[in-house]
């Protein structure tokens, strides 16, 4: 026989020695049958030579509740058992009557706490189940003094929405809130309510990510991924600004501003109205046909969103991210663009939208002129 072989037959006559010495000594604690009558209740078990309760014994307390387990001077100590009155049964290790060491505490409600306590208390790693009516909760890390320390608190309610809660040093540190509609989740500094008090709050909707920054609980920034925002690396180009010409007509109040689609086949550029009053970077139905013919670098973002023309008629718009736009000299990166889904809606705006890629735009009402700064 191989030595490794020698091995494996030792630890496992050992297990089995071991586990045989565990049966008998139950055996041996099990055959006590002193009975001693306290204040408290009647004792049934193993006496030392001072009558006091010591080693394996059951008590019945007067009150209802019943403890089966290790005694050390009439004290509980070492591993047992105790059913409450109130249907709440523990069973793990004590210390001079009190719960301390391993042990689970299953709850009259079928709640409970498995882990680690100290002085009758949550205490070390453990987890811990909370039934409500409405929810259930379940903390599962560290414990101090029956307090959640560490580690993470998920809370499932009875319509099947869902929260989250990290927790560091007694913290929190992020939350996530996620339901069939929406999830919510906030990072940074928070007030023992669970509110963001400083850091970044994100909100996800049919496909719309809202990032909000907060300072001392209040929200200072807003950004979407429907919208364009200025971000340096995005614009290309050598030069701090240049100035465009508005295209106008005599008669005609309407002014346009050429943009050029990075495609596969190349085409002229196209004319977009300058509208001061849009909010939208908006393409025309025909318009974003002829340029997915065309082999357009854009990203669909699977988002619709309904906007209202000045008719007054709601229509959906779909959510292009287009990988490039040039602008004069400037080439723009990562452009937010909608996209008109009715096929009589063909007019193309640059409004607002678009202008907020720029670090600065000025328009000049009478050179008709706008400017586009990068830094």
């Amino acid at each position: 026989m191989s030595y490794t072989n020698k091995k494996k037959y030792l630890l496992l006559y050992l297990i089995i020695l071991i586990s045989s010495l565990n049966v008998q000594s139950q055996d041996k604690s099990n055959k006590c049958t002193d009975t001693k009558e306290f204040s408290s209740g009647t004792y049934i078990g193993c006496l030392d030579f001072e009558s006091n309760a010591n080693g394996f014994g059951i008590m019945r307390f007067s009150d209802g509740n019943i403890y089966e387990g290790n005694w050390k001077r009439n004290q509980f100590q070492g591993y047992g058992k105790m059913k409450f009155k109130n249907g709440d049964i523990y069973t793990g290790y004590w210390s001079e009557n009190k719960i301390e060491g391993e042990g689970e505490m299953i709850y009259s409600n079928n709640s409970y706490y498995k882990g680690f306590w100290k002085n009758n208390m949550y205490h070390g790693f453990g987890e811990r189940k909370i039934i409500f009516d409405s929810q259930v909760q379940i903390l599962k890390g560290e414990f101090k003094n029956d307090i959640f320390f560490d580690g993470l608190a998920a809370v499932t309610f009875s319509e099947g929405d869902k929260s989250l809660r990290s927790f560091k040093n007694g913290e929190i540190i992020s939350t996530e809130y996620i339901s069939l509609k929406f999830r919510k989740i906030t990072k940074g500094d928070h007030y023992a309510n669970g509110k963001l008090k400083n850091g970044v709050s994100t909100f996800i909707e049919n496909n719309i990510i809202t990032e909000s920054k907060f300072v001392d609980g209040i929200m200072v920034s807003s950004l979407s991924n429907i919208e364009n925002f200025f971000k340096p690396e995005d614009i290309i180009g050598t030069e701090s600004f240049i100035s465009l010409d508005l295209e106008t007509h005599d008669n005609d109040n309407t002014m346009y501003i050429y943009l050029n689609f990075k495609t596969e086949i190349e085409i002229q550029p196209v004319r977009f109205i300058f509208d001061t009053g849009a909010e939208m970077f908006s393409i025309g139905y025909r318009l974003f046909e002829n340029l997915k013919k065309n082999g357009l670098e854009y990203v669909d973002l699977d988002i619709t969103v309904p906007t209202i023309g000045v008719t007054g008629v709601s229509t959906n718009n779909k959510v292009i991210k287009i990988k490039e736009i040039a602008l004069g000299s400037y080439k723009v990166k990562d452009v937010i663009a909608y996209v008109e889904t009715l096929e009589t809606a063909n007019s193309s705006l640059l409004g607002i939208q678009f202008l907020r890629k720029f670090k600065e735009v000025k328009w000049s009402l009478n050179s008709n002129k706008l400017t586009f700064y990068k830094e």
